[in-house]
């Protein structure tokens, strides 16, 4: 009888080594380039739906003129020509973050621009006094800093900024900004002198950039600019919605290497987390995206500049 056991046992022994081994490798290549290099190589491939290309009219301005559409109650299609090729720049926004103005002044270290940021840990609206009367605006006047930040793009959409100004000078094209940070995004590349831009400014989630940007837009096909592990699922939601997308990836703010072991693992958790994002579209969507049909025309055009703006 212990003889017949010993097999099972041996086995169940080397099972159990074997899966402590491999959970010490996964562990230790989370801090390593390793873990996040195979997650994209495995986000990279998984599946996209095609896109029926059917014939319709898509984005191609006749020049290079400011596109400066007007609401309306239908979809705007900006003309003219039937083709398959990307014919605009869409980038989606990667938040937004808070700018110690006073400390921008004063501060002249190489890093200014790493520490005069922070990410908003809550709404905008608790950066605003609360009624009268509560708790909460006793701790403002005691906590309140004695101005009022600015609001600036974070490092996501800063670099996703300098990725489309870069192609666009390379290869012109209207520039479609989707998100609540549109507006923001698009003073930016005014400021960098670059005119041709729309915006759609509702959308909170990736799921409802692909679906405002095509209630916004007739688009068939485009250059999509997020970064590489969030292309994927991107890419698919695009799809999902008539649009094909071509990638652009855009760098993240952190550069992995062996010797950044920290910027590593905020790589491999981006990486987890789009593969998990990526599997819960597919068997569970998530039920906050909202239908195209939810959200007006009009909402679709009206910056969100200063009021409810999507923080991180």
């Amino acid at each position: 009888m212990v003889n017949s056991l010993k097999p099972i046992v041996n086995f169940v022994i080397r099972a159990s080594l074997g899966s402590l081994l491999l959970g010490l490798i996964i562990m230790v290549s989370f801090y390593t380039p390793v873990f996040s290099t195979v997650g994209l190589w495995v986000l990279n491939r998984l599946p996209i739906p095609e896109v029926n290309h059917s014939p319709r009219p898509v984005l191609v301005p006749s020049d290079h003129s400011t596109l400066n559409p007007q609401p309306s109650n239908s979809t705007l299609s900006l003309n003219l020509q039937l083709n398959h090729e990307p014919t605009a720049y869409v980038v989606l926004g990667g938040g937004l973050t808070e700018a110690d103005t006073y400390h921008e002044q004063t501060n002249n270290s190489d890093d200014q621009q790493n520490s005069n940021t922070r990410q908003l840990k809550s709404s905008i609206s608790a950066s605003y006094p609360a009624k009268k009367g509560t708790e909460e605006t006793k701790k403002q006047v005691t906590s309140a800093p004695l101005h009022q930040p600015d609001i600036v793009l974070n490092k996501y959409s800063l670099i996703r900024m300098q990725t489309v100004m870069w192609h666009q000078r390379q290869k012109p094209l209207p520039i479609i900004l989707t998100g609540v940070e549109s507006a923001w995004m698009q003073d930016w590349l005014n400021n960098h002198g670059i005119e041709n831009i729309i915006t759609e400014n509702a959308s909170m989630n990736t799921c409802e950039n692909a679906r405002f940007t095509a209630k916004r837009l007739n688009l068939q096909d485009v250059y999509l600019i997020t970064d590489a592990y969030h292309m994927t699922r991107a890419r698919r939601q695009f799809a999902l919605n008539g649009i094909h997308a071509l990638p652009i990836p855009a760098a993240l703010p952190m550069k992995k290497g062996w010797l950044a072991p920290k910027n590593n693992a905020q790589h491999s958790r981006r990486t987890v987390y789009e593969l998990a994002a990526y599997a819960r579209d597919v068997f569970a969507p998530q039920d906050n995206c909202r239908q195209a049909s939810d959200v007006s025309f009009e909402t679709l055009l009206r910056s969100r500049k200063p009021d409810e703006v999507k923080t991180f």
